[in-house]
């Protein structure tokens, strides 16, 4: 929790200052009436920052700028004040200020604003002083930031250092990061704005949102923000870049939210429209009186039917966000036994040699084995066996599902994966591939027609991965034995 000593002479902008800083737990806030108080309150209290409002009486917010320089040049001391004069501006920042912000507008957007102001100047300042040491200590501080830290000399505009974090970001070591020009690590496009760009946010204290250049040519999407300090005597720009590409992976998935909801409707009315039409066949069944012992087993099937209709409801609720909920690691052999035992796979064998991958896929992945292995069951004709099998490639993962069934003609192995294709309503395999297009898996179908059908997924070599202690040597079978009653999906 960041401290902070507040001195204003308006006790009501004091009070609504300490509610909105510290809402969140983020903030302790000491409010002053009068700066006499507040250096009076140093004397006894440390803090990590200092907020002052400019026009006061007796003593203004410059004169206790600079009286707080006099004896600490290192708190943040962030000038908050209705005065917006130039010359008051070029005097704070002459005395050491680190932000100044001006008052007014919106009472929320103006508190996050100045609390988002606090917390760089602390951050910044405790970089700062760690860096002005230089010794090993420091040094392994500044390498277990989490952020990317490049330094870079403020005349030249040459790297003198980076921490182990900027080295990691863009592959380099740090003999090569102090060959090279702070622009180098900028896209080309705006390689000879980034001198001025940094020196007008350093003044500023803002960050802005940008790309750097990795060693192989990668583009990765930071937000930066800079500083300038005095490092040995040399005036330097101390950069500091927040990777955001998980976040900028996470728009993406979101842009795609409606198109996942969409794919969760098609499921929900194909499922629901084949139950419907189980549910009629067997009210035929029972106006032709069967037996006792036939009505009854009608009358089961058609409860669990209903409860089939009732989960595949149950599951637009569970899947109502789809899209905002971020991919997962996935065991493959264990979500395809688990999709397996939805099925009723009858005297049919299922088989696994994938132990030990785990795949970076969508929560539907269970979904696409489910609809896989359905349709081996479905079309395949007296399938008998259906088997998963992995192999690594150059370009990542080979998963493929492949059953001794009826295969598939070569002029409809493509046709097979378009919305409408086939004797229902041809909506499972398409299915199967929007679901897998989501998180950059392909899928086509590669079997040999008359000699059974044979499913391949690619899966990119950064989207897969080995668990540790695991047996990839080890083959596992799945019978009818093994599951008492199939549960739906």
């Amino acid at each position: 929790m960041i401290s902070i000593l507040y001195v204003d002479d308006e006790p009501e902008l004091l009070g609504l200052c300490k509610i909105f800083l510290e809402k969140d737990g983020d903030f302790q806030v000491t409010p002053i009436e009068s700066v006499q108080q507040g250096l009076d309150c140093l004397l006894t209290t440390s803090f990590d920052a200092i907020i002052s409002d400019f026009q006061m009486p007796d003593i203004d917010g410059l004169e206790f700028l600079k009286r707080v320089r006099s004896h600490d040049e290192d708190i943040p001391f962030i000038l908050f004040t209705g005065r917006g004069r130039e010359e008051v501006v070029i005097e704070a920042i002459n005395n050491g200020v680190d932000f100044y912000l001006q008052k007014g507008g919106d009472p929320k957007a103006q508190f996050a604003e100045l609390g988002h102001k606090v917390k760089k100047a602390v951050r910044s300042r405790y970089v700062i002083n760690e860096l002005r040491t230089e010794n090993e200590k420091n040094r392994g501080l500044m390498d277990h930031a989490s952020d990317a830290i490049f330094i870079a000399d403020a005349g030249t505009g040459m790297l003198i250092d980076a921490n182990r974090k900027a080295q990691e970001l863009i592959g380099r070591n740090l003999e090569e990061i102090r060959a090279m020009h702070q622009t180098d690590i900028h896209p080309p496009d705006k390689k000879e704005l980034f001198p001025d760009v940094f020196l007008q946010h350093a003044r500023e204290g803002t960050s802005l949102q940008t790309e750097i250049i990795a060693k192989k040519g990668w583009h990765i999407p930071v937000i930066a923000s800079a500083t300038i300090i005095d490092l040995g005597g040399k005036r330097c720009f101390l950069e500091i870049f927040h990777d955001i590409s998980d976040i900028k992976m996470a728009q993406d998935a979101l842009q795609l939210a409606n198109k996942k909801l969409n794919l969760l409707a098609e499921i929900t009315r194909h499922d629901i429209r084949n139950k419907l039409t189980v549910m009629g066949g067997y009210l035929d069944l029972i106006k032709e009186r069967p037996s006792e012992s036939q009505h009854s087993m009608y009358v089961r099937k058609m409860k669990d039917t209903v409860t089939i209709i009732g989960e595949n409801i149950e599951f637009t609720r569970l899947y109502q966000n789809l899209g905002i909920v971020a991919p997962t690691w996935q065991n493959a052999h264990e979500i395809f036994f688990n999709a397996c035992t939805h099925v009723d796979i009858k005297k049919i064998k299922i088989q696994s040699d994938t132990e030990g991958y785990e795949i970076f896929a969508d929560p539907l992945l269970e979904r696409v084995f489910y609809n896989l292995v359905e349709n081996a069951i479905l079309h395949g004709n007296h399938v008998s066996l259906i088997r998963m099998s992995a192999r690594e490639s150059a370009t990542g993962l080979i998963l493929s599902l492949e059953d001794n069934g009826i295969g598939i003609p070569v002029p409809d192995k493509e046709r097979v994966f378009t919305k409408g294709f086939g004797k229902n309503t041809g909506l499972g395999l398409f299915l199967v591939k929007e679901i897998l297009s989501i998180t950059n898996i392909t899928i086509r179908e590669n079997g040999e027609y008359q000699h059974g059908a044979r499913f391949e997924m690619h899966i990119p070599r950064e989207m897969y991965r080995i668990a540790k202690n695991s047996r990839r040597d080890r083959c596992h079978i799945l019978s009818e034995d093994t599951i008492k009653v199939p549960t739906p999906l």
